[in-house]
C-alpha cells in the first residue's frame, strides 16, 4: 500500500525537486558558457613572451564574465592582486622601460589560476549535480516518492472516476481569445507607426526627455544586473503572493511551507541570482508555461 502524503507536502516536495532541477540546469549552462569563455587562456598563450599583453587579455576575460562567480571592479584575486590597482598599474608599466617583467609574470599567473580555478569549480558542481540526481533516482531521498505521488502498486490513479469540472463556456471563450492574442500575428503598419513615433518626439524638449529616459533606463538596467536578490526579497514576494489570492490552496500551502524553511528560501534565492546573472542566455522553456483560468467574483476569468 502506498504511503499517504498530504497535498501540501507533495506540492512542497515536487516544488523543491523542481527548484533543484532548475539550479542544476543553470549550473550546467554556465559551465558550458565558461568553458567557451576560458578560451581567453589560449589567446593569452598566443601573445608569446609579452607578459603585459597577456595581462591585458586575461584581465579583460576575467572582467567580462557576468555569470556565476562574476567579480566586482575592486575584487582581489589570490589575496594579493587587486583589479582596481591593476588598472592603474598597467598604463604606467607600458611607459616604464625599467619595469621588472617578473612582476607582470606573477600577475599573469594569478589571473590564469583564477580562470582555471573557476573552470574546476563548475566541473565540481556538475559532478555534484550528477551525484545528487542519482541519489534522487535511487529512492533513498524523501523527495523521490513524492514526485511519483498518486500511484498504488499497479501505478494506476485512484482518482480516475472522480468528478471533473470542465468549466463554463465563458472560460473557453476567454481562453480562445487569449490564445489568438498570443499566437496570431497582428498586422501592423510599421511605416506609419515609425512616422507617428518620430513626429511624437520631434520637438527638441521632448527629444531631450526621451534621451534622458533612455539613459536612466540603461543605468537602471545595469544597476539591476549587478544587484543580488536577498532572502528578504523572496520572503516579501511570497507574503505578497499569499495576500493576493492569485493562487489555489495547494500552491498557497506550498508557499506557506517555504516561509517556515530557510534552507528552501536559500535555494530559491540561489536559483534566482543564477538566472539573473545568466539573463543574456535566458529563453522560454521548450515545454511552455502552464497557466490556470480562474473565475473571479465578477464572472470573468483571469490567467494566473
Amino acid at each position: 500500500m502506498a504511503p499517504t502524503v498530504s497535498k501540501s507536502s507533495a506540492g512542497f516536495g515536487q516544488t523543491l525537486q523542481f527548484i533543484t532541477s532548475i539550479k542544476l540546469q543553470e549550473l550546467e549552462k554556465q559551465r558550458l558558457a565558461y568553458q567557451s569563455h576560458a578560451k581567453v587562456l589560449e589567446e593569452a598563450d598566443a601573445a608569446g613572451n609579452d607578459p603585459i599583453r597577456k595581462v591585458e587579455i586575461l584581465l579583460k576575460g576575467v572582467r567580462s564574465w557576468s555569470g556565476s562567480g562574476a567579480l566586482r571592479s575592486g575584487s582581489t584575486l589570490g589575496g594579493k592582486l587587486n583589479l582596481s590597482n591593476l588598472d592603474l598599474w598597467l598604463p604606467q608599466v607600458k611607459e616604464d622601460p625599467g619595469f621588472n617583467l617578473e612582476i607582470a609574470q606573477g600577475w599573469v599567473k594569478t589571473l590564469e589560476t583564477h580562470i582555471r580555478h573557476s573552470l574546476m569549480r563548475f566541473d565540481c558542481a556538475k559532478l555534484f549535480g550528477n551525484l545528487f540526481n542519482e541519489w534522487l533516482a535511487s529512492g533513498d531521498s524523501s523527495i523521490a516518492p513524492i514526485a511519483g505521488e498518486g500511484g498504488g502498486d499497479d501505478g494506476k490513479s485512484s482518482t480516475s472516476s472522480e468528478f471533473v469540472d470542465i468549466g463554463r463556456k465563458e472560460k473557453y471563450d476567454q481562453l480562445d481569445r487569449l490564445t489568438s492574442i498570443i499566437f496570431e500575428e497582428k498586422v501592423i503598419d510599421t511605416e506609419k507607426l515609425v512616422s507617428y513615433m518620430e513626429d511624437l518626439f520631434s520637438a527638441e524638449d521632448v527629444a531631450q526627455e526621451l534621451r534622458s529616459l533612455r539613459i536612466n533606463m540603461h543605468d537602471f538596467g545595469t544597476t539591476l544586473r549587478r544587484e543580488k536578490i536577498l532572502n528578504s526579497d523572496v520572503y516579501n514576494a511570497i507574503r505578497g503572493l499569499l495576500a493576493s489570492g492569485l493562487m489555489d490552496e495547494g500552491k498557497r500551502a506550498t508557499l506557506a511551507e517555504f516561509l517556515d524553511n530557510p534552507i528552501v528560501i536559500d535555494e530559491v534565492v540561489s536559483v534566482l541570482n543564477m538566472r539573473l546573472a545568466a539573463l543574456d542566455t535566458w529563453a522560454w522553456p521548450t515545454e511552455g508555461i502552464t497557466i490556470e483560468m480562474r473565475r473571479h467574483l465578477n464572472g470573468k476569468y483571469r490567467q494566473v
